[in-house]
């Protein structure tokens, strides 16, 4: 037992005296020393005007190069229409930093692009023969190999789009058209429905592999085509086609077929490349 009150009071008279000792005085932050006044008089300045990049991101770019020495400084500013960088620093490291600039700050190179002519043509197809002669001379040995393959006998143009676009490098390029299929595409029996039938399609990811002088191949990251029918009482899609797809300049390429009122529907796309 005397033990344990002998621990007990030393631990007491232990608290007490940490309690009463005054707690330790901060470490005092050490003022940064200023500049050397000869180090300053060494010292230029220069303000860059920056044309093409982001002051901020250029400033990064140049900081390795300045000297780093107490009192050299590097700022942007690129507010109220300002796009700056001010440096003051020893004039060799200015010449460093200037130099860098003038093969940083140049205009973004422009992604390469082309001019394409693609052509969409829909057939609609039959059992029974059609009109010689009614079909553009473009089409006459795509019309021959479709006969080889379907069924249909009979082949009659129903629309036809011409759409001129821009190609980038980025593959976001798209266009479309919108239109009605030719009266009597579907024969005399059907010549009122024809004006009551909506064509609709649109090609998206566009994107031309090879800039050169041979054919190019264009893919086309998304092509849709709806051909719709509206009455005054109802309206609905008759045929859709929907699928990616890759084509050589100049040749066509039967996107898909469908069948519409006991007619064949053949969707054939063509891209040709425009030369400025």
């Amino acid at each position: 037992m005397t033990i344990i009150r002998t621990f007990a009071l030393t631990a007491v008279l232990a608290s007490a005296l940490l309690a009463q000792t005054p707690p330790a005085a901060p470490t005092p932050q050490v003022k940064p020393a200023d500049p050397d006044l000869a180090t300053l008089r060494a010292m230029k300045s220069r303000l860059f005007v920056i044309q093409f990049r982001d002051a901020l991101q250029l400033q990064r770019a140049l900081s390795a190069l300045g000297s780093g020495a107490n009192g050299a400084t590097m700022r942007f500013n690129n507010e109220g229409g300002l796009n700056t960088i001010g440096v003051r620093d020893f004039p060799e490291n200015l010449t460093l930093i200037e130099e860098a600039i003038k093969r940083l700050d140049v205009p973004t190179a422009a992604p390469a692009s082309s001019d394409v002519e693609l052509t969409l043509q829909v057939l609609f197809a039959s059992k029974g023969a059609a009109p010689e002669g009614g079909l553009p001379a473009d089409l006459v040995e795509v019309v021959k190999q479709l006969k080889g393959a379907l069924a249909y006998r009979g082949y009659v143009l129903a629309a036809s789009f011409v759409q001129r676009v821009q190609v980038l490098d980025n593959a976001r390029s798209e266009t479309g058209g919108l239109g009605h299929v030719l009266p009597g595409a579907l024969g005399a029996a059907d010549a009122k429905d024809t004006s009551r039938l909506k064509l609709e399609w649109r090609a998206q990811g566009l994107k031309l592999d090879g800039h050169g002088e041979g054919p190019a191949l264009l893919d086309v990251g998304s092509f849709r085509l709806d051909l719709e029918e509206a009455t005054p009482t109802h309206s609905g899609t008759l045929a859709k086609f929907s699928t990616p797809l890759s084509l050589r300049e100049g040749e066509r390429v039967v996107v898909g077929t469908s069948v519409v009122k006991d007619h064949g529907v053949v969707v054939v796309l063509t891209a040709r490349r425009i030369k400025r």
